[in-house]
């Protein structure tokens, strides 16, 4: 696939310089008994911290990017007149967020005719942030300091790594929790890290995998361009390389063939 290369450099600017800012509007909220969150339909809470970062967020695209379509978690799909679709994930853990806990993020991906090319992830508690765009390389930028390139781990073999996974209890099948138990003997260590910062932390070399049984659309979107361009490899669990079937499995080379490998034996 031809990018077209003036139109994704704009795009990965605003995403680079717009996610963090937006992100932090959370903070407003954030370690306060001032609000109470909603719950929708599937259980999950959704807070007013998750319709005001979206908003924001729709906001600058719609006035940016007139053009581009758009999809949030909290509110109705914008179409669009081009190729280009963003997809928001205001709060990334909003379980974390109500709960007190600082590792909840935003998410911001941007699709070319379909293909996630750029993603970001901001964690506004943390002042972290990584992004990147296909064919332009990974950064991780923390506080105010200049953006840097950054790679995933060099631990090839499964045995020297450590796999997270946001929660044991999403992995709900016979099929499921057989694997889990498998990859979870196998690896050196297991580790539940909530939600999107751990695709922040596989992207800078601090986890090798992260595995995730059940996520939506916008949980996953801006992950594909951040681990390629880091030297990592995502996939869905099947090893299909796509962001719609309802699952990631992300890792650097070989940690992602040997995990992989695992999956599909225990599904023979």
């Amino acid at each position: 696939m031809t990018l077209p290369t003036t139109e994704l450099q704009s795009r990965l600017n605003f995403a680079a310089t717009n996610t963090m800012p937006c992100a932090k509007l959370a903070l407003k909220w954030f370690g306060k008994d001032t609000f109470t969150p909603d719950h929708k339909s599937d259980g999950s809470p959704v807070t007013i911290a998750d319709k005001a970062i979206e908003t924001e967020l729709r906001k600058r695209i719609e006035e940016t990017f007139p053009n581009d379509a758009i999809i949030g978690e909290e509110f109705d799909d914008k179409p669009g007149t081009n190729d280009y679709q963003w997809i928001i994930d205001p709060i990334d853990g909003t379980i974390s967020f109500v709960q007190g806990i600082p590792l909840f993020g935003t998410m911001l991906a941007c699709l070319y005719k379909g293909t996630p090319v750029i993603g970001a992830i901001a964690m506004p508690c943390l002042d972290e942030l990584v992004y990147a765009a296909t064919g332009q390389g990974c950064f991780h930028q923390t506080n105010n300091n200049p953006p840097i390139p950054t790679r995933v781990s060099n631990i090839d073999q499964l045995d020297q790594a450590m796999v997270n996974t946001t929660s044991s209890m999403y992995f709900t099948t016979p099929a499921q929790r057989a694997w889990y138990n498998r990859f979870e003997t196998a690896s050196k260590y297991v580790r539940g890290l909530p939600d999107c910062y751990a695709f922040v932390l596989l992207a800078t070399g601090r986890v090798d995998a992260v595995i995730e049984p059940v996520v939506s659309i916008w949980d996953i979107a801006s992950v594909p361009p951040i681990i390629h361009e880091a030297g990592g490899i995502t996939t869905d669990i099947a090893g299909n390389n796509t962001v719609h079937s309802g699952s990631v499995l992300a890792a650097t080379p070989g940690v992602h063939k040997q995990l992989l490998k695992l999956i599909q034996s225990q599904s023979d």
